[in-house]
């Protein structure tokens, strides 16, 4: 069931409800929703509490605002949990999402059990640098349908897109139906937020995952390595021939990871 905060965000609560049953709060990543993380729920739901919710800018959410940052995501969750009267959570964060679940764990680090940033940037080389800020101008140019198809290649393997072609479709209608200032506005905060609070990352204290896989091209494994040196309570994962869109195409093995990592902590 499609529930509502005053403040507008749309979110979905799934699994179970009694007193002290883990909590699991999932960030989808740019022109997404909630519905990326259907097969994590429906894993994860028979023993926990399971929050799903649509970020500033994507699906039923309120559009995102002009001078939106990561820390405005990052207190569109906090309100989110405050509202719900949840104590400590563990974050799963993809792509964008890692980036708003590092800057939440920064800032609110009382509140957090553990931390999994999955298939995210961090401190893109120079080549990376200058492709992801060419593809920001033309998303601001051209909207959600500036380089969509380029993603869906970089996003899953032609093996997953040749077999899964009615799901492919589906998803590119939804990336194209974002508002499109609010597209622009978040996809400029996924190419430049790499190095978000770089300084303070010594601060998430948490025990973290970081993982990616093998063969993401704007996440890849180097970075995750990188990132997990810079946490004091990191460890890494890397899933074999895996591309971006691990938690559709490589559901089963996504789930495996969660489990035994959420359930170690």
């Amino acid at each position: 069931m499609s529930l509502f905060c005053p403040k507008g965000t749309h979110y979905k609560i799934d699994g179970q409800t009694q007193l002290g049953t883990p909590t699991l709060v999932f960030i989808h990543g740019v022109g997404l929703d909630l519905s990326l993380w259907q097969a994590q729920v429906d894993s994860l739901k028979a023993t926990h509490r399971v929050i799903t919710y649509d970020m500033l800018g994507h699906g039923l959410s309120p559009h995102a605002p002009v001078g939106i940052s990561l820390s405005t995501l990052g207190q569109q969750l906090h309100s989110l949990i405050d509202y719900l009267k949840l104590d400590k959570i563990s974050l799963i964060g993809f792509s964008l999402g890692g980036l708003v679940a590092r800057v939440f764990a920064i800032q609110h680090p009382s509140r957090l059990q553990s931390l999994c940033i999955m298939n995210s940037v961090f401190d893109r080389s120079e080549v990376l640098t200058k492709g992801i800020l060419q593809r920001v101008d033309e998303v601001d140019k051209y909207g959600p349908k500036a380089n969509i198809d380029q993603a869906l290649t970089r996003w899953f393997s032609p093996l997953y897109t040749q077999k899964n072609q009615a799901y492919i479709a589906c998803l590119k209608a939804k990336v194209l139906a974002n508002h499109g200032e609010s597209y622009r506005r978040c996809y400029r905060l996924f190419g430049e937020g790499d190095n978000a609070m770089i300084d303070r990352l010594s601060g998430i204290t948490c025990p973290t995952l970081v993982t990616t896989g093998e063969l993401d091209p704007g996440s890849t494994p180097a970075m995750s390595y990188a990132l997990a040196a810079k946490l004091p309570c990191a460890t890494v994962s890397i899933l074999p021939s895996a591309r971006h869109m691990m938690p559709v195409e490589n559901a089963h093995e996504v789930n495996q990871v969660l489990h035994q990592f959420i359930d170690a902590h």
